[in-house]
């Protein structure tokens, strides 16, 4: 019994150690492990620290790179804008330059004159704007501007250059005239010319309301091909008769008053007013409401007022009065004068 006591006592001695033992061995292991987090904790932060610092400084340096990217395309685009008014500015002096040499009557090119120095005064607005422009905003506001301008522009140098094209078919389409008037006078049947002439006057005459808008180009084919079959009737006419100027001649029109007097070949007139002339002289008379031609021959004088066209072969005067234009061919031999336009009074001496 006592034996068995003392190894019970033993075992219950054996496992009290034992278990203060395992006791201190997981008190150390806590503790332990509590250190360790803590530090892994801290090493967490220093980690999410430096990568905030990292992060920070990345989009620091990314806004700094983007920044002088845009303050880059801004310049850029105010280099460009900039540009562009001084490439307008080359043009529109180019343009004035050339508009000085076009043949367009005077209120045309007095308008256009006008327009390209409003024009000039803009671009030089502008360019300021682009110099002082701060933003993006500003930019488009002058950039916007510049477009409409542009287009205003574009749409001002089309209405010139169809304006240009009017006056050049009035100016052929008169030439045309006198041509017709010529052959007429030489004994050539200009009925059928006469008529083609009529039909290019009225498409020339409707051609004013196409003036700045995309059809305008086909009218002008359409008017261009009349045309042709004009000068290809002029050259029919012109082969069966050849006019021969054995004297001087004068061709004039006059809106105003004119006095003729000489021994002539040849005289016709053409128009609308009052025409006073021997009655001897005369070789034909058309005279209906708003027409009047007269072709007379002999030594006389004759007088008119209105508006007509003259072209009097032979020796002698022409005195005019108003306003319009003469070709004269002084001598037979001499050469026939450019169109010289007059204003007031003017006198002629051919023949």
């Amino acid at each position: 019994m006592r034996r068995t006591a003392v190894a019970v006592l033993v075992l219950m001695c054996l496992a009290v150690l034992t278990s203060t033992a395992s006791a201190v061995g997981m008190g150390d292991k806590i503790s332990k492990s509590k250190e360790w987090t803590e530090q892994q904790k801290w090493a967490e932060q220093e980690k999410f620290r430096k990568a905030r610092e990292w992060f920070n400084e990345t989009r620091k340096k990314v806004e700094e790179v983007r920044k002088q990217a845009r303050e880059k395309r801004f310049e850029a685009w105010k280099k460009h804008l900039t540009a562009w008014v001084e490439m307008a500015k080359r043009w529109v002096e180019r343009v004035e330059n050339r508009v000085e040499y076009l043949r367009l009557n005077e209120e045309s090119k007095d308008r256009l004159i006008d327009r390209l120095e409003n024009i000039s005064a803009k671009l030089d607005v502008i360019e300021k704007d682009i110099d002082s422009a701060q933003n993006y905003t500003e930019l488009r506001m002058v950039a916007s501007e510049i477009r409409g301008m542009w287009m205003e522009l574009r749409h001002e140098m089309r209405v010139a250059v169809h304006n240009y094209v009017l006056d050049k078919y009035s100016e052929i389409l008169e030439r045309l005239k006198q041509v017709s008037d010529r052959l007429e006078a030489a004994g050539a049947n200009v009925t059928e010319l006469n008529e083609k002439i009529s039909e290019i006057e009225d498409a020339v005459n409707d051609l004013k309301n196409y003036v700045g808008t995309p059809e305008f180009s086909q009218k002008v084919r359409e008017i261009n091909e009349m045309f042709r079959e004009a000068f290809k009737i002029v050259k029919e006419l012109a082969r069966e008769v050849r006019p021969e100027y054995q004297h001087g001649f004068v061709y004039a029109h006059v809106s105003g008053s004119f006095e003729l007097s000489g021994n002539f070949s040849s005289v016709q007139i053409k128009g609308e007013g009052n025409v006073t002339l021997p009655e001897d002289v005369i070789v034909t008379k058309v005279d209906k409401p708003g027409v009047r031609i007269i072709v007379a021959r002999g030594n006389f004088t004759a007088s008119g007022d209105g508006e007509f066209r003259i072209l009097a072969q032979g020796t002698g005067v022409l005195k005019l009065n108003g306003e319009g234009y003469y070709r004269v061919k002084k001598t037979p031999t001499g050469p026939v004068s450019e169109e010289i336009e007059f204003e007031g009074n003017e006198t002629v001496t051919f023949g």
